[in-house]
């Protein structure tokens, strides 16, 4: 409601990202007045909320019972990192001007967070919001400074990292090395986003597990889809660079852009799964995608690379085509397809349908997992976005310039010369 006013920050810890993220979106002074105005808004949001229910059943953010502080502080730093990226992306960018989905991406964002971390730090992600037990008593407010630590530190990474991602934001001649690493850097945060989710949002058991790690998925395309693409998965990297193989005329890719990619993925996956072992203080609560044993090891197989076939299917046409260039709706429609495929497939395959995300088990050393649990993923999920290219190239010749066109030429010649031969046997016939 007010992002067309004061920016819709809501929140210090956004603040701070922006005015660290420079480019004159705030000055020093005016985000000191837009921290104050947001504290008192907490206080008196807690106030109003006595108001309509009474301050004994009113609720406020505190860490879970026992929570080691290290742990309380990494959960609200690694949300708020999310959230302050994704907003600087998606409000701040001349890139994405004007969009419709800042504000879907902003809230997916934060409801992924509460289901993968709430249950260890309370989900606050704002210190406005961590604020507001100084009106609890002392013993509540001693846990305040967690909510002003963490997300704050976040805030500053999220500014931090912008600057080396967004470099058309700042003019000037930026060196080869960094045009090459933006790309890069986007896919190491946002796999690693996915990965902290999937290593920290089933541990509740919560129904709502496959929804927070798709949501996390969808607020990190709408983030960084203009930079990379947003692959975060190393079948949507091979999909990719088989169509450009295949002679896809829009959204090329190379073969050293793709090594780039994997192991910035690879670095993501390592970097989300060792953030989720910290978030739970021991990597025995990691949860990770593995076979289950009530389910064979053919049909974890064939559940994995059909989820992927549809996913890569879904990508290629939403995010790489040039009828539908720019749209506002592919973020949408690949996270709710993998928080599709996870609801029907975990108790198939374990549901990564990502070569990536299948490390997660592997890098965090849960349940001691070996490279022989893994290769599952990096062989029915690489087959799988094979497939989905193939049927991709096959329905979309317009893509493909003039040899698209000449292979459905071929195509309707081939069905022409076989209704002729056919006709003279059905006139005998009859």
């Amino acid at each position: 409601a007010g992002g067309h006013i004061s920016g819709g920050h809501y929140n210090p810890a956004v603040t701070l990202a922006v005015l660290l993220r420079g480019g004159g979106k705030i000055k020093t002074g005016e985000a000191c007045i837009y921290v104050v105005c947001q504290l008192a808004g907490a206080l008196c949001g807690a106030m109003l909320s006595w108001a309509l229910i009474g301050w004994s059943l009113a609720a406020y953010p505190t860490p879970a019972l026992g929570a080691n502080p290290f742990a309380v502080c990494l959960s609200e730093l690694m949300v708020t990192f999310a959230l302050c990226s994704v907003l600087l992306h998606t409000t701040t960018t001349k890139a994405q001007a004007d969009n419709s989905y800042y504000g879907l991406a902003i809230g997916f964002t934060v409801l992924s967070g509460a289901v993968a971390v709430g249950g260890i730090s309370g989900g606050a992600f704002n210190p406005a919001v961590g604020f507001m037990p100084v009106l609890y008593g002392a013993h509540s407010a001693s846990h305040s400074w967690v909510y002003w630590l963490g997300p704050l530190l976040g805030g500053a990474l999220a500014g931090a990292a912008f600057r080396a991602m967004a470099l058309e934001e700042y003019g000037g001649s930026p060196t080869e090395a960094m045009v090459k690493c933006a790309p890069c850097l986007v896919e190491t945060i946002g796999t690693m986003m996915l990965c902290f989710v999937v290593g920290t949002a089933s541990l509740a058991q919560s129904f709502l597990a496959p929804l927070a790690i798709g949501s996390m998925f969808l607020a990190m395309i709408c983030m960084g889809g203009a930079i990379s693409g947003a692959h975060f998965n190393p079948a949507f990297t091979l999909a990719a660079l088989l169509s450009t193989e295949l002679g896809a005329t829009h959204k090329r890719f190379t073969w050293r852009q793709g090594a780039e990619y994997l192991f910035a993925q690879i670095v993501g996956a390592a970097l989300g799964a060792l953030a989720a072992w910290g978030a739970l203080e021991t990597n025995r609560k990691v949860q990770y995608p593995t076979v289950p044993p009530t389910s064979g090891l053919g049909a974890g197989f064939l559940g994995e690379l059909v989820g992927t076939f549809l996913l890569v299917y879904v990508f290629l046409n939403v995010a790489t085509t040039k009828d539908l260039a720019g749209n506002s709706f592919s973020g949408l429609a690949i996270g709710m397809v993998v928080t599709l495929m996870i609801a029907c497939m975990a108790p198939v395959s374990g549901a990564a349908f990502n070569p990536a995300v299948g490390l997660v088990g592997l890098f965090s050393g849960a349940g001691r997992v070996g490279i022989g649990s893994v290769w599952i993923y990096w062989v029915a999920c690489p087959l799988g976005a094979i497939l989905a290219t193939a049927f991709f190239r096959l329905q979309n010749g317009e893509e493909f310039g003039s040899k698209g066109t000449d292979v459905l030429a071929q195509a309707a010649s081939a069905a022409s010369d076989l209704e002729q031969a056919l006709l003279p046997q059905a006139g005998v016939v009859e």
